[in-house]
């Protein structure tokens, strides 16, 4: 039984039945050493079309650059846990071969690839994370779920892995467990667009000569000579090659041109294509037909809240669950900063923090700290309040200050 297969069953199997359903049948999905979908593409071989290469990229860029803490919340004031082991994990050094860019550019580049990003959690001898060992997802052979429990069996480990071992991420799921990669429900016409990619490559070599019929209208005896010769003269590299046709021969090709099949309208609706199976914006991997100045603005912002918002909040959500004790659940949480995305913009970004300040939300100091300037004088700590926006008890007061 497939994957697929057992999550459909999983999702609609009786509830006594559910907790001895078993997903198995991993091995058949996509992974960085070559597994293959349904049509046969493998994960290497879609990353030689730029527009998947670059939409990973740039999600997984977007993801890495996205700094992680941990925080309290008491009361409303937000403090950041700073010598929290979990803190100094995600924010620090997850691991001693992986700095924090590297371990989030893996997740974000394992999901839309392998629809799944797993790590074993290692505490120290007080039961807290010190470091996250990443699994290659291959190496993962089964994942059951046994009485209400999620095991890992990874190849060279004698016994499985819990579910509250390890840090799994996952995207598009259909039973809640395993991830599916985009790849997957994509393969089909990514494998178009290699095909496509490939018979340009075929043509370019061929210098636009394709397969064909040797006609003449005299009585030939012995073709062999003829055709060794045609493929002796085609077989050469050079730009230069020539094959002479004698005795009224002529050649007719068989094969549509490039020209039939239009390839540059092709590639260019497959990068489309490309950009909505990784719900990434055309501009962002470089498709710029039908972007303006005014729609790219848009687009980026789009691109925040649609693409990389829900990725961070799934990492949010799993660092929260998986590196927190459940009473520490009940103060504390992951955050990931995403203004550092929207900072290329030094005009909106100035707008938004003035606005922010003379409306009382920040204070001066607080926004020194957000574009990591030293702390200035002692009154920047004061919040400033519009004389037009005063509350009914600070215009009381005023009214009773002496003249």
């Amino acid at each position: 039984m497939s994957l697929l297969d057992s999550a459909f069953d999983n999702m609609f199997a009786p509830k006594e039945q559910r907790s001895q359903s078993v997903l198995s049948g991993l091995g058949s999905f996509l992974s960085f050493g070559g597994g293959t979908a349904s049509t046969g593409i493998k994960v290497k071989e879609s990353l030689k079309l730029s527009a998947v290469y670059n939409a990973v990229e740039q999600i997984s860029n977007d993801l890495a650059k996205t700094p992680f803490g941990l925080y309290q919340d008491i009361d409303g004031n937000k403090e950041r846990l700073r010598s929290h082991s979990a803190d100094i994990l995600i924010s620090s050094e997850p691991n001693y071969l992986m700095t924090p860019y590297n371990f989030k550019k893996l997740i974000g580049t394992s999901l839309p690839l392998r629809g799944n990003c797993l790590f074993k959690t290692i505490l120290d001898n007080s039961g807290y994370p010190v470091s996250a060992e990443y699994i290659p997802w291959d190496n993962v052979f089964d994942v059951k779920l046994i009485k209400g429990e999620l095991y890992y069996y990874v190849n060279g480990m004698a016994d499985p892995l819990m579910s509250s071992e390890v840090l799994h991420f996952k995207q598009f799921s259909l039973n809640g467990l395993v991830g599916i990669p985009t790849i997957t429900f994509a393969a089909m016409q990514l494998n178009l667009a290699l095909k496509t990619q490939e018979f340009a490559t075929m043509n370019l070599d061929n210098k636009g000569v394709r397969q064909g019929v040797i006609s003449t209208e005299k009585v030939i005896k012995d073709k062999s000579g003829i055709i060794q010769g045609w493929r002796t003269a085609m077989a050469e590299k050079s730009a230069d090659r020539v094959v002479v046709l004698d005795e009224g021969m002529e050649f007719n090709p068989i094969t549509i041109t490039p020209q039939e099949l239009q390839i540059i309208e092709q590639q260019k609706f497959s990068i489309e294509d490309v950009a909505r199976w990784f719900n990434i914006a055309p501009h962002k991997i470089k498709s710029l037909q039908q972007s303006t100045n005014n729609n790219i603005e848009q687009q980026s912002l789009d691109h925040v809240s649609d693409t990389i918002q829900p990725l961070v909040t799934n990492v949010e959500q799993e660092l929260t669950k998986k590196l927190l004790t459940r009473k520490e659940r009940s103060t504390c949480y992951f955050k990931g900063n995403m203004n550092v995305l929207l900072r290329a913009d030094i005009k909106s970004r100035g707008e938004y923090y003035s606005k922010m300040v003379t409306s009382g939300v920040y204070n001066r100091q607080e926004v020194r700290r957000k574009e990591e300037e030293n702390n200035g004088p002692e009154f920047l700590n004061e919040h400033l309040t519009p004389v037009n926006t005063y509350t009914e008890k600070q215009l009381e007061n005023n009214l009773k200050m002496p003249k």
